[in-house]
């Protein structure tokens, strides 16, 4: 019996290695048809939105015609926040630039709101893509339900912070599985948190709206 469930777990960790790989294929693929510099974020919210309905157990899904369709479907929408997010992560550069290079008595207050808006900016870049995959809601409300919910969802943000962290190690100790499952794997892990951070908010809207019914019911009763 033991045999038997090990063999099946180990059936599914390499069926999900295996899926990795081919989306992994799937990303470079469509990056490169796009010629890399339209192609990149394109597929990236492709590869997000296949793997929002495989975390999601959609079981009716195929693969690559969910991926193709997402990447025709967002092409426009997904280059306009990649390249949105290029250009203010190119302001954060120069703005540390300009800071560590401007030796004034406001440094150290420039140096703390420098930080507190780059980790917004780095919740929000984590988010994006899960959350336009999962709500489907305009560019403006992509980027700030990223913010709000990855900053009200703390304790899987800083999960999510720590596993990219840790992933960078194992790229360096297998140098090899970056080109197989590198981006797959990251997006995976962001993705899959990105969900459980959707679903433990949706709870607690829903808790407090029943909290609020109650009070409301009791006044008028």
């Amino acid at each position: 019996m033991d045999k038997s469930i090990n063999s099946n777990r180990f059936y599914r960790f390499l069926e999900w290695l295996m899926w990795l790989m081919y989306l992994n294929v799937l990303w470079m693929l469509s990056s490169l048809a796009g010629l890399v510099v339209l192609g990149v974020f394109p597929a990236t919210m492709a590869l997000v939105i296949t793997m929002r309905e495989w975390c999601m157990q959609q079981e009716s899904m195929t693969f690559h015609k969910t991926f193709f369709k997402a990447y025709k479907q967002i092409f426009i929408k997904a280059n306009l926040i990649g390249y949105l997010l290029l250009a203010i992560g190119y302001v954060f550069v120069i703005d540390y630039q300009w800071i560590m290079h401007n030796q004034t008595s406001l440094q150290s207050l420039y140096l703390v709101a420098f930080i507190l808006f780059g980790i917004c900016f780095l919740i929000t870049l984590m988010y994006i893509f899960p959350t336009f995959a999962h709500f489907q809601v305009s560019l403006p409300q992509s980027f700030k339900h990223a913010l709000i919910l990855g900053t009200f969802s703390p304790l899987i943000t800083v999960i999510m912070f720590t596993a990219l962290f840790l992933l960078q190690y194992l790229w360096r100790f297998i140098p090899g599985l970056l080109p197989v499952i590198g981006i797959s794997l990251t997006f995976y892990i962001i993705t899959r948190l990105s969900i459980m951070a959707f679903e433990g908010f949706e709870k607690k809207q829903q808790m407090l709206f029943e909290k609020e019914y109650r009070k409301g019911a009791k006044k008028h009763a």
